[in-house]
């Protein structure tokens, strides 16, 4: 897990909300009341933008790294791509239970233990869902994360020891999305710290820094990717 954060409505009122595309999925626990909903955020090829004013409810986040969702719920990540989905539909009995247990806790600690014992526990199941290529797809996914350079789809499947096609179908079930895909967002998250470093970024020297061709290709991916310019988003998030 990436970590796991805590929603009240006092510290997280918020004019819009912006999900950007990072390869990561996110289990969202809310809390409407007496009821629980749960649902799985799978990851984003496309910014998800929601207009406010939103005062969101009471939640607990729990985020998974890239490559790391897979084994909690079952399914090729490829299915949840770009989609909520019920935890009900995902673990169908065992959905409600969990929703159950997590009502029943008392406080925000107690919810946030109850989560973390159910996904230890869906990790010690004996019919773990585990794709054949999930070992090669972390190490090609570290090889991205870490990497300095620009690299084909095919050269990283070659270095790997797999075809092209094994690598696609893998990140398909580990990740959502394809290496190619995968790339141009780490690719573009890396701008984005790069550029939140400063009061005044250069996006032609970030562009350089982080694997772009030029500036132009830099804008261009952004507004591909969010449906806004760099400067733009930058501005929202500050």
């Amino acid at each position: 897990m990436r970590g796991v954060r805590v929603v009240t409505h006092a510290a997280d009122a918020t004019p819009s909300y912006v999900r950007l595309p990072d390869g990561e999925v996110e289990l969202v626990v809310r809390f409407l009341g007496p009821d629980v909903d749960a649902h799985v955020v799978g990851t984003r090829l496309q910014a998800l933008h929601k207009g406010g004013p939103v005062v969101p409810p009471e939640a607990i986040a729990v985020r998974f790294k890239a490559g790391g969702a897979y084994p909690f719920f079952g399914v090729s990540m490829a299915a949840l791509t770009d989609r909520l989905v019920s935890v009900d539909t995902l673990w169908g009995a065992e959905g409600a239970r969990f929703r159950e247990r997590v009502a029943e806790a008392a406080t925000a600690a107690a919810r946030v233990q109850v989560i973390e014992d159910v996904l230890t526990a869906r990790l010690q199941r004996g019919d773990l869902f585990e794709p054949a290529s999930a070992p090669v797809v972390r190490r090609a996914i570290r090889s991205i994360e870490t990497g300095s350079e620009r690299s084909s789809v095919g050269a990283l499947a070659r270095s790997l020891g797999i075809s092209e096609r094994q690598l696609r179908r893998g990140f398909d079930d580990v990740v959502g999305m394809g290496p190619k895909a995968f790339a141009r967002v780490v690719r573009f998250q890396r701008a984005l710290r790069a550029a939140a470093r400063g009061t005044a970024p250069d996006w032609g020297a970030i562009a350089a820094a982080t694997g772009y061709y030029d500036q132009a290709h830099l804008v261009g991916e952004v507004r591909r990717l969010t449906g806004t310019t760099p400067a733009a988003l930058l501005r929202a998030a500050r």
